[in-house]
């Protein structure tokens, strides 16, 4: 075996070189930026690659209503305001998730009731259950790293419970769950098109609605004058706010959602050679017990990225961190511990929001209940990006062989690793 890179050894790998760039910049991405450009800069209503992209998205997922926006974000909040969530009412929410799934819930009013994931890192369907109460008026899931939820389980709650059921799948583009699409089970969902989303315009975000007075709420929000007046029926009640809306845009730019196109063409292809990789990457580190990969039972994921758990029990000493810099001074610079992207339940903003929102909130949010697996997951968590192109398999094979080089180490002469200092 050879030294491990971090005592002397040869890396594996060239982290100037071989990297996980995304997107892919093509000149056929140039050119069809250039040709919007050349055609719309701005699009006022339901037309040219909007309606086109809308459309193309909507049928994809067999949902009847399509709304672009600028952020995945605001996607999230037109969810809610489509329902007219109001303070005192409450989301079912996960404590395991990016916090921009909940942060839009906190401009409402309403209070965030965070469930705890399963071993998964996704929302526990036991934990929704037992948190819905009279006051429930929306339950809000994420399929995190592009693992879809349990949405049969998840569905049927919310069905027999009477509350709405949101998606957020920004994670998760193409995904599925028993072959039927995630995003395409609920009220509403919602994708976000930004720079390292698997389909992405650099910034963006679309939400699908299956309830008309739902579609027409999240246009008022932030879509007002042209596209209100095309869309809301004249002899709606709320045709007559079609010319103010509600006051805000959260219109998306065109070149963006043209590039964004573009992208969605090759989304099952992309898909599909992920698979591929993940199944390779897999099979080579099930030897080793201290690294858990996650399951996909039933599910079709669309790998936003790997994300496995380091077991630090079954390690021989060695701690994630110390796995990590390791890793690193292999050349793997692509793994890593996600930092932003963890439990929620202690951030300022779910906690002490009469702080900064005071018009809304009076007090502090106290959160029920136990987060422990929602700690576990994130203390855990060691992520690697998929890469999508066959051209790529050598890197992907260079990363799986440095992967086995430390991992290697771990089980054989822990020694090595466990004495490297780690910065806290």
């Amino acid at each position: 075996m050879n030294a491990l890179a971090i005592n002397g050894g040869p890396m594996t790998i060239n982290p100037t070189e071989d990297r996980y760039i995304w997107p892919r910049i093509t000149q056929e991405m140039r050119d069809i930026a250039i040709s919007q450009m050349e055609e719309s800069l701005s699009i006022y209503d339901r037309s040219g690659i909007f309606k086109e992209f809308e459309e193309k998205f909507a049928n994809y997922h067999g949902m009847p209503y399509a709304l672009l926006s600028n952020s995945g974000t605001s996607a999230i909040s037109s969810m809610f305001e489509g329902i007219g969530l109001c303070p005192g009412d409450e989301v079912i929410c996960p404590a395991y998730t990016f916090f921009a799934t909940v942060s839009p819930v906190m401009h409402t009013g309403a209070i965030p009731v965070l469930c705890d994931c399963d071993e998964s890192g996704n929302i526990d369907p036991l934990e929704i259950e037992r948190k819905i109460t009279t006051r429930t008026k929306a339950v809000i899931v994420t399929h995190m790293w592009g693992i879809p939820c349990d949405m049969r389980t998840i569905s049927n709650i919310c069905k027999d419970k009477g509350v709405y059921l949101f998606e957020d799948c920004s994670h998760a583009h193409g995904a599925s769950f028993a072959e039927q699409k995630v995003g395409s089970f609920g009220d509403a969902s919602a994708w976000s098109l930004q720079g390292q989303k698997i389909v992405t315009g650099g910034e963006g975000g679309i939400m699908l609605i299956r309830n008309r007075d739902i579609h027409i709420r999240a246009l008022l929000q932030g879509h007002y004058n042209r596209r209100c007046k095309q869309e809301i029926p004249k002899d709606h009640e709320l045709y007559r706010y079609a010319l103010t809306g509600l006051g805000l845009k959260f219109r998306a730019h065109p070149i963006a959602i043209a590039i964004a196109s573009h992208q969605f063409n090759q989304l099952d292809d992309w898909i599909a050679q992920k698979q591929q990789f993940v199944d390779e990457i897999t099979a080579s580190l099930k030897r080793y017990p201290f690294l858990k990969m996650p399951s996909c039972e039933n599910r079709q994921a669309s790998w936003y990225a790997l994300t496995m758990q380091f077991l630090p029990e079954l390690a021989n000493g060695v701690t994630i961190n110390q796995f990590e810099k390791a890793l690193h001074a292999e050349g793997l610079i692509e793994v890593d511990h996600p930092g932003s992207t963890g439990p929620i339940h202690n951030l300022a903003l779910f906690t002490n929001p009469e702080r900064v929102l005071s018009r809304l909130y009076h007090k502090p949010i106290k959160q029920h209940g136990s987060f422990d697996q929602a700690i576990a997951f994130y203390e855990q968590a060691i992520k690697m990006p998929v890469w999508a192109f066959a051209d790529e398999r050598p890197i992907v094979e260079a990363y799986i062989r440095g992967l086995a080089k430390v991992c290697d180490a771990v089980m054989q002469r822990p020694d090595s690793i466990n004495s490297i200092s780690v910065r806290k």
